[in-house]
């Protein structure tokens, strides 16, 4: 059985490493399957995931409500262009906008954080007619052109050149650092929840790495 599970993982790890463009530095675990909180291993090891798989699994992995309800809709519709109506699509806005702050009165849908982010800085810049956004050192906020602009981590500013004007670096946890850059021309200030220094921070305290890794997805 561990030999079996041992090649399992390697022919897993081997299929992404050929066909698989890399974009994270991995751990060596094949994630099986979920529940609730937990993530189970190829090798019946189990993880408690304190990231939500990238904050998707919000509710917990494999909660009933939510497979019933992916069950229910794609046994009637998959998926069809916003060009129609959509039924699921508009309880799903109604409900969104039902508990969003008094100011947010529509529901935009999007495919990926990067995306997300993009599309609010779009949005600050047209409402206010300014330009600029402050992010903050550490902070990661996509790979698309204006999201790995605002993204203030070395190596992701190297590959997204050239970077699209209008990103100003702010200090994470240092105020004085966001005043200094606060003027007429901000149009929107951006904070990453889990920024690199806050990841390192976890690292130092941390019993070992995966559990920071597990924690917050490097």
């Amino acid at each position: 059985m561990k030999a079996k599970a041992v090649n399992r993982l390697e022919e897993s790890i081997s299929l992404e490493e050929r066909f698989q463009l890399a974009t994270y530095k991995k751990m060596p675990i094949v994630a099986e399957r979920g529940q609730g909180a937990w993530i189970f291993a190829s090798n019946g090891d189990r993880y408690l995931d304190l990231y939500g798989g990238h904050a998707v699994a919000g509710t917990g992995h494999c909660h009933p409500q939510v497979v019933k309800a992916i069950r229910d809709q794609t046994e009637r519709l998959l998926f069809y262009s916003n060009l129609v109506y959509s039924e699921a699509r508009a309880r799903a806005a109604e409900r969104l906008v039902s508990v969003a702050p008094d100011l947010l009165t529509k529901a935009f849908f999007c495919n990926s954080g990067t995306e997300a982010n993009e599309n609010a800085m779009r949005m600050a810049r047209m409402s206010t007619g300014r330009e600029n956004i402050i992010t903050f050192s550490g902070g990661f906020h996509g790979r698309t052109a204006d999201a790995i602009s605002a993204t203030f981590l070395g190596r992701y500013r190297e590959i997204g050149k050239p970077n699209v004007p209008g990103h100003l670096q702010a200090e994470f946890g240092e105020i004085d650092s966001v005043r200094a850059l606060a003027d007429e021309s901000i149009a929107a200030i951006m904070l990453n929840r889990w920024p690199a220094c806050v990841r390192r921070r976890l690292r130092s305290i941390a019993p070992c790495e995966s559990c920071v890794t597990t924690a917050a997805s490097f």
